[in-house]
């Protein structure tokens, strides 16, 4: 039995993922408009200040705790979580979103969970069971399904789901980075920090990449009939920053602490189904069967990774 409180996070999670879900059709919205690292830009922008305004907040600091200033000798490690997400994860994440279609590219970031582990064992050698491996090579196989048809269908391109695969990656390297940080900081700071370095590091490439192109982008936003454009870009600006950047986070730390990470990760197999849902219903994207089977075989691999390792737990446990 699942107990009212154990309830309540598993709703909160379900709407976390709801809104990662969101997350991929707001962004290709977005990118119709602006280049990938201005977006990135400014989501990290606004989910800075909400966090800090978060910071501020007893009740939100009573379950993710205060914001702390990093120590010297931990530096290093919070440049190196940065450096995988956000620079790398949304670098890759985005740039891919112009190849393929938000159902595909959530589709291949939902095997981060399985993806995880196997990286784990040869970086760090970390151990894993069968069922693992087996959940990985399901949900590569589930990844080729969906590249194949929607090549065939001309949605999405190879090297767009090739860049995806990057943020897995990325995301891999993240989970690693954020093991070697010590646990005396609270989840609050290590995404406010992670943030506003990630900002640093794009600022450069902001600079020389897509301020050249700022002037285009004015005059498409505020030209007659596109100027309602202007509107609906700031609303996915904001709601990429608020809800999928920090209430997500703030739902998935509490899961993540009242649950365990296992238990918690198990829900992001809600997300390729929400942006699936969501491409068809906000972006009016076909449903093609390649898509709905590679999700399919995708899942079966991640919930096959994950529940084979809630049972080791649980007979650690008894």
């Amino acid at each position: 039995m699942i107990d009212s409180r154990h309830l309540t996070v598993y709703l909160q999670l379900v709407l976390a993922m709801f809104f990662f879900g969101l997350s991929f059709v707001f962004s290709a919205l977005a990118l119709q408009t602006l280049p990938p690292i201005t977006l990135i830009v400014f989501r990290l922008v606004v989910s800075t200040a909400i966090l800090l305004l978060f910071s501020r907040v007893s009740v939100v600091v009573r379950i993710v705790g205060s914001l702390q200033r990093p120590d010297r000798n931990d530096r290093r490690h919070f440049l190196m979580i940065a450096f995988f997400q956000p620079f790398l994860y949304f670098l890759a994440e985005n740039t891919g979103l112009l190849y393929a279609s938000p159902a595909a590219a959530a589709i291949v970031v939902g095997t981060i969970p399985v993806a995880t582990p196997v990286f784990a064992h040869f970086l760090i050698r970390e151990r894993i069971g069968i069922a693992t491996v087996v959940g990985a090579i399901l949900s590569f196989f589930g990844v080729l399904i969906l590249v194949l048809s929607d090549a065939e269908s001309g949605r999405s391109q190879p090297i767009g789901v090739l860049l995806v695969s990057g943020a897995v990656i990325a995301a891999v390297g993240y989970s690693i980075a954020l093991r070697k940080l010590p646990d005396k900081y609270s989840a609050i700071t290590v995404v406010t920090w992670q943030n506003v370095i990630g900002l640093l590091l794009f600022t450069p490439l902001l600079v020389l990449v897509d301020l050249p192109g700022f002037p285009a982008i004015g005059s498409l936003l505020f030209a007659g009939p596109e100027y309602d454009s202007l509107f609906q870009l700031i609303g996915a600006i904001v709601f990429l920053g608020v809800f999928p950047s920090t209430v997500s986070f703030v739902f998935l730390s509490r899961g993540i602490r009242i649950l365990g990470a296992t238990r918690a990760n198990v829900t992001t197999n809600l997300v390729p189904v929400f942006a699936a849902l969501f491409s068809v219903l906000v972006l009016g994207e076909r449903v093609y069967i390649g898509t709905v089977t590679g999700m399919a075989v995708v899942i079966c691999g991640v919930l096959l990774s994950q529940l084979s390792r809630l049972r080791a737990r649980a007979l650690v446990r008894r």
